[in-house]
């Protein structure tokens, strides 16, 4: 299975953080249950965007930032991004593929190697 890498933002609520945590909680499970492994979760913050950008009928200056990488088949691809088009909580996101097998990915630094 190739390594991943999802870069998402999603709409900013200040009162709560819970329509966040579902959102990563939604992906994440989506990749468990299809077989796949998630390495690592990283909260960004939240930022401002660098232009106002539109989704879902609704502008957005300020964004929730997160990036999850995992291992899962291609065809798994294809159902997040149905996912992640379809939630109303998302602004902007793509997938970055860094290896072509489970053992390419990350070392101990940090680096890609292949």
């Amino acid at each position: 299975m190739p390594l991943y890498e999802l870069v998402c933002i999603a709409a900013h609520n200040p009162s709560t953080n819970k329509d966040l945590y579902s959102l990563v909680h939604n992906v994440a499970s989506t990749v468990l249950r299809t077989g796949g492994v998630v390495r690592d979760i990283k909260n960004m913050g939240v930022r401002k965007l660098p232009q106002r950008m539109r989704r879902h009928q609704q502008y957005y200056t300020v964004g929730d930032h997160f990036s999850m990488t995992f291992d899962t088949s291609p065809p798994v691809l294809a159902r997040l991004n149905e996912t992640l088009r379809s939630d109303p909580g998302i602004i902007r996101w793509t997938m970055l593929k860094k290896g072509s097998t489970m053992q390419q990915g990350y070392g101990a630094e940090g680096d890609i190697y292949f």
